[in-house]
């Protein structure tokens, strides 16, 4: 009985995770389909791929003007689906090429093949930053948002722009949950969706990651803007007050009343909004080397 009673005991501790990790990571309205139906009106992106440091990255480009480039960098899990919906924006399109990746270790980057720290992932995509329209906008949703601001201190005269969603940035916040710990079970590596295992080799170093790239906030030069629901149960709304204080003057705040971790999706002309203003203010650096 009492060996039943703690097999029972491991069940519901797994249960209690998958429940706060299924309810935390399913259901965002990503959209998905073919390319006839994901770009019916406009040019469909072509898939594309490079090698750098041994990893092998695939991505999406869709030609826009020339005049302005967009990479868009999902969070964990994830791929380049996370934005197929702004790639076929005909405003977007009229403004900028665009670029959506998967990320070393997710879609069709190297599955499981999983790069943690945030100045590994930016040199990786360093080479996204160059092309038609460079320099180039840096969009970045949840896990994508502190890589993007990597990228920002990485490579300051590449990046014209960042725009940062619902972003893992504060480290006071991103510390590993209980069940982050949980996963680290060699029991609970067996259960879990690969996926699931993948995302939290990414988030356990965060926080040091974040504490190390703190002071490089107030240091970049290129304007910034930052969406932030206030009912995000994910990233904490609270990370809007460490933008403010983080994040160098002049850099926007836009805190979501009634929005969660998904915004993006919910509320996507915001973004489209919020991008459409950064490619105005910057319009005049387009003579920037890139």
């Amino acid at each position: 009985m009492k060996h039943a009673a703690l097999r029972f005991s491991g069940a519901g501790l797994w249960a209690m995770a998958a429940a706060v990790l299924l309810g935390a990571c399913s259901g965002p309205p990503i959209p998905h389909g073919s390319m006839a139906q994901l770009f019916p009106n406009g040019p469909q992106p072509v898939e594309k791929s490079y090698t750098v440091d041994g990893h092998h990255i695939h991505y999406f480009e869709v030609d826009g003007a020339p005049t302005a480039r967009i990479l868009f960098i999902h969070g964990t899990p994830g791929d380049w689906h996370s934005w197929a919906g702004f790639m076929a924006d005909p405003r977007l399109q009229a403004r900028a090429t665009m670029i959506a990746v998967d990320r070393a270790g997710f879609g069709d980057s190297d599955p499981g093949q999983v790069v943690p720290g945030m100045e590994q992932q930016s040199r990786l995509l360093e080479p996204l930053l160059r092309g038609s329209g460079a320099p180039t906008l840096v969009v970045g949703h949840s896990l994508g948002g502190p890589i993007a601001g990597r990228m920002a201190m990485d490579f300051p005269d590449e990046v014209r722009a960042a725009l940062l969603i619902a972003p893992s940035i504060d480290p006071a916040t991103e510390q590993p949950r209980w069940y982050n710990r949980l996963m680290e079970m060699r029991l609970v590596q067996w259960i879990a969706p690969e996926e699931f295992m993948w995302s939290n080799r990414e988030i356990m170093p965060l926080d040091a990651d974040l504490r190390a790239m703190t002071p490089g906030w107030k240091h970049l030069a290129m304007p910034i803007t930052m969406i932030q629901g206030e009912k995000d149960k994910l990233v904490d709304p609270k990370t809007a007050d460490f933008a403010e204080q983080a994040l160098p003057q002049g850099a926007k705040v836009m805190r979501v009343p009634d929005e969660g971790h998904f915004v993006l999706w919910e509320k996507p002309q915001l973004v489209v909004d919020a991008l459409l203003d950064l490619l105005d203010r910057t319009a005049s650096d387009t003579n920037k080397p890139g």
